[in-house]
């Protein structure tokens, strides 16, 4: 078996949880919005998106590999979590999501956001 397989072991384990007694989809929502707020789960997308492209002027902050590993394992799990709830037509209502990021933005970091959506954000 090809060494790299085994990377993936932890992606079909998520599978695996959903059929234990006692799996509450709202319960790893909950856990993984706790663990990342939204600026951080933006920057990490766009990390593993960007990859190991060149980023001269230091505007991406580069988080650890295997940091991303976790992040995208704790994804995988939420979005599971996610379908499984609007399947079964769960209520959310009750789900608590922390709306403000855990780390304050900087007045650039907001200016930056700020110009990119007059740039690029939805046209009428």
């Amino acid at each position: 078996m090809n060494a790299n397989f085994f990377k993936l072991i932890p992606f079909d384990q998520v599978f695996n949880e959903v059929h234990v007694k006692g799996y509450n989809p709202i319960v790893n929502i909950e856990n993984f919005w706790k663990k990342y707020d939204i600026n951080s789960s933006r920057d990490h997308i766009v990390a593993m998106f960007l990859g190991d492209v060149d980023d001269p002027e230091g505007i991406m902050e580069k988080p650890d590999k295997r940091y991303l590993e976790a992040y995208s394992l704790d994804l995988f799990r939420a979005l599971v979590a996610y379908y499984l709830a609007h399947k079964y037509k769960m209520s959310m209502e009750e789900l608590e999501i922390p709306l403000l990021p855990t780390k304050k933005l900087t007045e650039e970091a907001v200016k930056l956001r700020q110009s990119n959506h007059a740039l690029f954000g939805k046209k009428d």
